[in-house]
């Protein structure tokens, strides 16, 4: 098959039609073949056949080129959180064997490979000859979702060229089928507001461009940047992981827009019940929620805008459900042998052969439960992953971090707690030596942020001196110890 001809396909559909806006300006279908084009010659000069290219930048229409000319160079892709602190990049990059960075003006860098600047240039420049057609395989391996380095290894899931596709069919399947709500297909604009490389990415920004719907990019997410698109552009629906729904709903409330309409899609965290009833005051009941795995399938479940009329009417219950079965896949609770426990597992043509068994089943390492009316509800992680605020941390990680910054720990054990902010938070049980400092909480904090993302870092921290409790201050954020 030949790397990027569907999405090539739809761009020249949309030739004259504005398919992606930024704070830079509309691109027409025909400026983002032509853009993706030029920089995929670039890419099949610079990467060999079956290599990776790093990504490193924040949201935008440049960033969604970069995304859509490794697809058409058949490069596999590494994409990482603008935010993540620059050694880890680098040591992330180093283990995946890239062979080219592409990264903004903010995230460059002495790299040991090859770097490419992602700016205005990318609109403009010297045509040359069109990117050769490249043949792939539907096994090789379109993008690697990251998720840290646990014991020296990089953890990544990888999505093949047929994973890819079968999440942009079920996208738009989900879409026009109007399994999110009655939305019509042609008042359809996506709205990319968490960056293009988490969930969103899977949901919308890039099956929008197959599907040839416009949508508007934002650089990260604000409230006032949220509202400018639906009021000024007419973005009509979203992904949002909950902190961002209550941030936007306390933005909103004083005095929202008149003709407000914007249906949210919603995931990767709990919503409290309390949080997801002050949101629907001010936002209405246009909220679906998802549940998916990279691994497994983005989305599994969804908990419809229906639902959430009936929980705004009383059905309580049904917030605690993470909703019903998508059309087109297997869900499956497989027994855990004496635990009395079942955990959920997934067959489709989203799942990645790295994580399925030999009859192609996914173990998606959430206990779940279903309820007579066929509606899903989580109980809990199998593996000890703990998921803030949609992010994954890895305690080995963490344990492995913390280890290696402060030579005086005796013991440290990094596990999961409860966070009505973000479902769950990163704590840390430390035991030091009877001779060593403990840090206060900014130290911990400044000695930490080189070399984890800021989600990764501790927010609860327990510390032991020779058999005496400490107990620093408790902050709920992924910035703070």
């Amino acid at each position: 098959m030949i790397a990027g001809s569907a999405t090539r396909a739809s761009l020249l559909r949309s030739a004259d039609q504005v398919l992606v806006t930024d704070a830079s300006g509309a691109r027409t279908g025909s400026d983002i073949d032509v853009a993706v084009d030029r920089l995929a010659r670039q890419l099949t000069e610079k990467v060999t056949i079956g290599g990776s290219v790093g990504l490193w930048a924040w949201n935008s229409a440049e960033l969604l080129v970069a995304h859509l000319a490794a697809e058409r160079a058949g490069i596999s892709r590494i994409p990482v959180d603008p935010e993540a602190p620059e050694p880890e990049v680098r040591a992330i990059m180093a283990k995946a064997h890239v062979e080219l960075m592409i990264v903004d003006s903010e995230h460059g860098a002495d790299w040991a490979v090859e770097q490419i600047l992602l700016s205005g240039t990318v609109w403009s420049g010297a045509e040359g000859e069109a990117c050769a057609a490249v043949e792939v395989e539907e096994s090789d391996v379109a993008i690697q979702i990251v998720r840290g380095i646990v014991n020296g290894e990089l953890l990544a899931i990888p999505l093949s060229v047929a994973n890819w596709d079968a999440h942009m069919a079920l996208a738009r399947e989900l879409f026009e089928s109007g399994a999110y709500g009655a939305m019509r297909t042609d008042k359809l604009y996506y709205l990319t507001t968490q960056q293009m490389q988490y969930g969103t990415g899977l949901l919308g920004t890039f099956p929008f461009v197959r599907m040839g719907y416009p949508q508007y990019i934002v650089r990260r997410f604000d409230p006032d940047l949220v509202a400018d698109a639906v009021i000024e552009h007419g973005a009509s629906v979203t992904f949002m992981v909950p902190g961002m729904i209550t941030r936007l709903a306390d933005h909103l409330r004083p005095k929202k827009p008149a003709g407000w309409k914007l249906q949210i899609l919603y995931g990767g965290a709990p919503f409290p019940l309390s949080d997801m009833l002050s949101a629907m005051e001010v936002l209405g009941t246009s909220l679906t929620q998802l549940y998916g795995r990279f691994e497994g399938g983005w989305p599994l479940t969804i908990l419809s805008s229906r639902d959430h009329s009936n929980i705004a009417a009383g059905d309580h219950a049904m917030a605690s459900s993470c909703g019903r079965q998508v059309p087109g896949v297997q869900l499956d609770l497989r027994d855990l042998t004496g635990s009395g426990s079942t955990e959920l597992r997934v067959r489709s043509d989203c799942v990645s052969s790295a994580f399925a068994d030999p009859d192609g089943w996914c173990a998606l390492g959430d206990l779940a439960t279903i309820d007579t009316k066929g509606y899903y509800h989580l109980a809990g992680r199998v593996d000890g992953m703990i998921n803030t605020g949609s992010f994954h941390v890895y305690p080995d990680e963490v344990e492995v971090a913390l280890r290696d910054e402060f030579p005086g720990l005796v013991s440290v054990k990094v596990s999961a707690r409860p966070d009505e902010r973000w479902g769950q938070a990163v704590c840390a049980e430390m035991s030091w030596a009877a001779e060593s400092d403990v840090p206060s909480r900014s130290e911990f904090r400044a000695r930490m942020a080189p070399r984890l993302a800021k989600y990764k870092v501790p927010s609860i921290c327990e510390h032991e001196v020779q058999g005496r409790a400490v107990q620093l201050a408790k902050t709920l954020t992924h910035e703070s110890c």
